[in-house]
């Protein structure tokens, strides 16, 4: 089952892969005028590694993507293993001679960076220049935004000065070794890259959903000052982001048709990033406590027909596929939808703004924002707005309904890391398994551990000896 549905999938990605723009290892191009150098951001970004795989596994969101609990862990010396088990005791970093989503993360930042080296010499207008500058500048910082937070440790401001982190590229000689920074120097160029200059320069709207706009500008630097616990600082980003474009998927029609469709070039799709295969969350095995999370009435679950008659989320190739009690498989095989796995969306950057207004006190404004999402994926939704007088209590009506938004995702990966790291949200994940068979499992992921930290691939490692290991 799984061979042949990633046999399908891989038929429905050739096509948009076979135009990528190729660039020599040395950066070495023909690309002369600003014009040739901005078909270098008109990319269908794929990073080759889907977050279901490992991020979603960790973080107790899944169990895995499309395989048997039973065959995971009748093969203990494997990567899959670690994660569902958590067994700290596996040598990952052994069991990672590659990593496709390292590499295509590296190599989508090189693209960037031939652009900002070649761009003062190419021939253009130089307004043009600077949009074309700025919109590469933010995506150089939001690419290793995506890679600090899964191969180094969460950022937190006491230790973020000593604390490894990821090499920051910056130019395009490949014979230069590029030395691994710390946590807070990775910021600090993060930072400096999507600064509010830059996002001055991109268009009021995007021209299509891989090429960034205002709201997209906007929403990066969001994204990043959140990570970072500047809740403060974040929310005006991400309501101006919000301004830009406030689109919510309305998944309502499902109740009428019987069938969720999300398309990559939607609306509320401010930057798509594929993960390892379209068409997530397809073959992905929640786990039973996620499984648990779904509220009453939610369109997708409860509305869609599914590809066998039991619902897109089935309980019943859950069970069978997964071998696990409790858990839900997404199986739908139309092709209609597409999840943002690495990307931004205008829904889920309503939750941004909706934490930042409850971290910083104004509980009803942060709940009201994440009921209009939810008034779009619950039928007869209950409003959150006016029902919680603290912040933890709002924070835990936002982290329920945040977490089912997020499926197939990093999102709830890095939410995960970045509350273990603040006393009052941070948690010990138990995660307990009962196969078909009537065997049980319990495991145990604590706060600190290091499989929240993801290790360098060989590959790289063995060029580059700055690059130890983050845990």
């Amino acid at each position: 089952m799984k061979k042949i549905l990633y046999y399908i999938l891989f038929l429905t990605i050739l096509p948009a892969c076979e135009d990528q723009l190729d660039i020599t290892p040395k950066g070495k191009t023909i690309l002369n005028t600003v014009t040739d150098l901005e078909t270098l951001l008109n990319q269908e970004y794929y990073l080759g590694g889907g977050p279901i795989e490992d991020l979603s596994t960790i973080c107790n969101e899944a169990y895995s993507h499309m395989s048997s609990i039973s065959d995971i862990l009748a093969n203990q010396n494997t990567l899959d293993y670690a994660y569902l088990t958590y067994d700290e005791t596996i040598d990952r970093a052994l069991l990672t001679p590659n990593d496709t989503r390292y590499s295509q993360l590296y190599k989508y930042i090189n693209y960037m960076n031939v652009i900002l080296d070649k761009l003062e010499d190419a021939e253009g207008d130089d307004s043009r220049k600077e949009k074309v500058e700025a919109e590469a500048r933010i995506m150089r910082a939001y690419l290793h935004w995506l890679a600090v937070n899964i191969y180094a440790a969460q950022y937190d401001e006491a230790t973020a000065a000593e604390s490894g982190g990821i090499a920051y590229v910056t130019d395009t000689d490949v014979f230069k070794r590029k030395d691994k920074q710390t946590i807070a120097k990775v910021y600090e160029q993060i930072l400096a890259d999507c600064d509010e200059k830059y996002i001055a320069q991109l268009p009021d709207a995007a021209p299509n959903v891989a090429r960034g706009g205002k709201a997209w500008g906007n929403a990066v630097r969001a994204k990043v000052l959140m990570q970072m616990k500047k809740y403060e600082e974040a929310l005006p980003y991400a309501l101006k982001s919000i301004e830009y474009n406030g689109q919510i998927e309305d998944r309502s029609v499902i109740k009428e048709i019987g069938a969720w469709t999300l398309t990559q070039d939607v609306e509320n799709n401010l930057m798509y990033i594929m993960g390892s295969i379209p068409g997530l969350p397809l073959g992905e095995i929640l786990s039973a406590e996620t499984a648990a999370l779904f509220e009453t009435g939610d369109y997708v679950k409860d509305y869609t027909n599914g590809a066998m008659g039991d619902g897109a989320w089935s309980s019943m190739y859950g069970t069978m596929l997964g071998n696990a009690m409790g858990c839900l498989m997404y199986l739908d095989f139309s092709g209609n939808v597409f999840i943002n796995a690495y990307g931004i969306t205008s829904d889920r950057m309503y939750y941004t703004a909706a934490e930042c207004y409850i971290r910083t006190g104004e509980i009803d404004k942060g709940l009201e924002l994440v009921d209009r999402v939810r008034a779009r994926r619950i039928e007869a939704c209950q409003p959150f707005q006016g029902t919680a007088a603290d912040e933890k209590t709002a924070m835990a009506l936002l982290q329920k309904a945040k977490w089912i938004e997020c499926i197939s995702t990093y999102e709830n990966f890095f939410d995960s890391k970045r509350w273990n790291s603040e006393a009052d949200y941070k948690r010990t994940i138990t995660r307990d398994l009962i196969t078909l068979d009537g065997d049980s499992y319990s495991y145990s992921l604590a706060p600190d551990s290091p499989l929240w930290i993801f290790p360098f691939p060989n590959d790289a490692r063995s060029h580059n000896e700055s690059l130890t290991l983050n845990y």
